[in-house]
């Protein structure tokens, strides 16, 4: 054996005892979160916890000296939590289906690969199986950096009695996905409106001569591909290996960065944590100066507004719901205050949930 075998004989021989230390604390962190499970489930509360999920992210990764980037610490961590509230509570969410579409992927990265993921056909089945019981918690689309809102889940957010739990952010970038080997060959394309939307000038300047279908879902639309063997879909590459697509062209979105954010939504509360975000929903009279008697109420608390959108009242024709997030918790005493004040100056008022705010993803 010459040295070089001799170190790395060595080396390997010291990872080996590593790879044991690890597992036994790995399976003595397990045995304390079951631990903290049965505490939990005793006392009747959430399982699913995203401010200590939040807490315990910020705590390793603060840890960290490297050679191994923060984002790495943290994706064993995800599954590590993932499997411990397996032992803890089996736990169901829904989300959009079928496999393969970015709110399983966004799923997958919320809660890991040790939760059950049970698809829906569509966002307010979502709401539903949440509402029934059937599932301890789903995730939707709330709005597109490039497309807005996505208008099923706020119609939703209005109706149920749901709440928001959690919110989180996921890239996304579309490919083509298919059989054929020429663009010129392509006469369908398969994809959900908000999907085509965000690859409109790609498609317009590629398949001006195709004919679009849409679908309930990204992964919906490979699903359809994959089974017809005819035309091509818009959707993640993730999709194409599951159903088998060649990926024609990656990355045909119009804008680089574009991002999704999603809502965990469930029948629990999430505590207040260093840095929470509200979010409501209100009509209002339709007179003068009715919108900016609301708003002033924040801006007289300095209150920090991140979001403001409205959505038409499907009863009254040119009336209008107003969906605003602002930083602060609803538990708050100063929140508290300020919502009083709110919903006074409301025809119709709703807390949509108080959660941990999420990391912007770059």
């Amino acid at each position: 054996m010459n040295e070089a075998e001799k170190i790395l004989t060595q080396l390997r021989s010291d990872i080996d005892t590593l790879d044991k230390q690890i597992i036994e604390l790995v399976e003595k962190r397990a045995m304390f979160a079951k631990e903290i499970g049965r505490v939990k489930k005793e006392s009747g509360g959430p399982i699913y916890r995203p401010d200590r999920e939040r807490d315990v992210y910020e705590k390793v990764t603060s840890l960290t000296k490297g050679p191994l980037p923060a984002s790495v610490i943290r994706a064993i961590y995800r599954e590590m939590m993932s499997g411990t509230i397996a032992l803890e509570h089996p736990l169901k969410v829904g989300f959009l289906g079928p496999e393969g579409s970015f709110s399983h992927a966004a799923l997958r990265s919320k809660f890991g690969s040790s939760i059950e993921a049970v698809p829906q056909t569509s966002i307010p089945d979502v709401f539903r199986s949440v509402e029934d019981g059937k599932l301890e918690y789903g995730i939707v689309p709330v709005e597109n950096s490039t497309e807005g809102q996505v208008s099923s889940t706020l119609d939703m957010l209005i109706d149920s009695d749901i709440q928001i739990y959690s919110e989180m952010y996921q890239k996304i970038s579309f490919s083509l996905l298919g059989f054929e080997n020429h663009l010129s060959d392509v006469h369908k394309v398969y994809g959900i409106r908000i999907a085509n939307e965000q690859c409109r000038n790609w498609i317009s300047a590629n398949l001006n001569h195709a004919e679009i279908i849409e679908t309930s879902s990204t992964a919906m639309a490979a699903k359809l591909v994959s089974e017809k063997k005819d035309g091509v879909a818009i959707a993640s590459k993730i999709a194409g290996e599951i159903y088998g697509l060649n990926s024609i062209q990656d990355n045909i979105e119009d804008y680089s960065g574009n991002t999704t954010r999603f809502l965990v939504i469930g029948k629990t509360e999430c505590p207040m944590t260093k840095e929470d975000k509200t979010s409501i929903v209100f009509s209002i009279p339709n007179e003068t100066g009715s919108l900016f008697s609301v708003l002033k109420i924040f801006s007289e608390n300095k209150i920090n507004l991140t979001k403001i959108e409205s959505r038409p009242l499907k009863k009254n024709l040119w009336e209008y719901h107003f969906f605003v997030d602002f930083i602060g918790h609803k538990e708050d005493a100063k929140i508290k205050s300020l919502l009083n004040e709110v919903k006074l100056a409301c025809l119709r008022f709703k807390i949509l949930g108080s959660y941990p705010v999420a990391s912007v993803v770059s």
